[in-house]
């Protein structure tokens, strides 16, 4: 919870980065200033824009919209990180001793655990993909700041009322919006997993070696002891988020975009998108896993 918190002006910025919504508005504002699209330049310049660009909305948000923007969708977040984590850690821990007992002879093995992680992603998306649905649906929320000049109410009250207008406008599956994209984005957690647990077994071999040899443990031996396994939980969470982030990317406005009714009118000024993953959009269903 203390890392929901502390993290969730990153959130708020990542999720508003990955909206059509601002990368329009930083589309024109480059047209404006005469910079070419990112595209065309080089990777340098590119990069250079991009951060800057990123810290102009991170300022601009509690500017125009006060600090309490920055925190927006923390409620749903936090109510949704604690059964996460619990529903993932449970699963996996007890469905790698299932698999390891009843497929391996009681040994644990990289495609044990590759079995047991994909299985508690899968339960853990769709337990919790309501309360994903509604925190980036509020991230996303219109306000003030979307329209220069025009004081437009905004959308959803909180996530109660963003919860009702869902399911109102769209039915139960509107929370649902986004969760078989979302079961490709498991691939994540399942290969922050398997990273985890093989560098555990890494790390646990170098131990014995060294109590082996009977020499006393060096300075280094000490670091890499206290330091090993969360060393290794974030190195895998790294690993695993740059090889998948391009399907975050690639799949979004199932979760944030509402439903479009049935004679065709647009709720919210958005249109319906019938397919489940989108190549010009992204999405934040991306599992919240930690790996201790």
């Amino acid at each position: 919870m203390s890392a929901a918190i502390v993290t969730a002006p990153l959130d708020v910025l990542k999720t508003r980065l990955q909206s059509d919504f601002y990368q329009g508005q930083l589309t024109a504002s480059r047209a404006a200033r005469g910079v070419p699209p990112i595209h065309t330049l080089s990777l340098a310049r590119g990069a250079a824009l991009h951060i800057r660009e990123t810290f102009q909305i991170l300022f601009a948000v509690p500017r125009v919209e006060g600090w309490t923007a920055l925190f927006k969708g923390l409620g749903p977040n936090l109510v949704g990180v604690v059964p996460a984590r619990a529903i993932n850690f449970y699963t996996y821990g007890n469905g790698k001793k299932l698999i390891s007992q009843y497929f391996n002879d009681g040994k644990e093995a990289a495609w044990v655990h590759l079995l047991a992680a994909a299985t508690a992603g899968l339960v853990t998306g769709t337990i919790t993909s309501p309360i994903w649905v509604v925190k980036t649906r509020l991230q996303l929320d219109r306000s003030q700041a979307q329209k220069t000049g025009v004081a437009q109410a905004r959308r959803y009250k909180n996530a109660f009322d963003c919860t009702m207008q869902t399911v109102r406008h769209e039915g139960i599956r509107g929370l649902y919006r986004g969760l078989t994209a979302s079961y490709l984005g498991v691939t994540e957690s399942t290969l922050q997993w398997v990273l985890y647990e093989q560098m555990k077994m890494s790390l646990a071999k170098r131990e014995e070696r060294v109590r082996e040899s009977g020499k006393p443990p060096s300075t280094w031996d000490q670091t890499v002891t206290w330091t090993g396994k969360a060393g290794a939980a974030g190195a895998a969470k790294l690993v695993a988020a740059l090889l998948t982030y391009p399907h975050e990317v690639s799949c979004a406005e199932e979760t944030t975009k509402p439903r479009e009714t049935n004679n065709n009118t647009r709720l919210f000024g958005h249109a319906f998108d019938k397919h489940p993953c989108r190549t010009d959009s992204s999405s934040t269903l991306a599992l919240r896993n930690a790996s201790v």
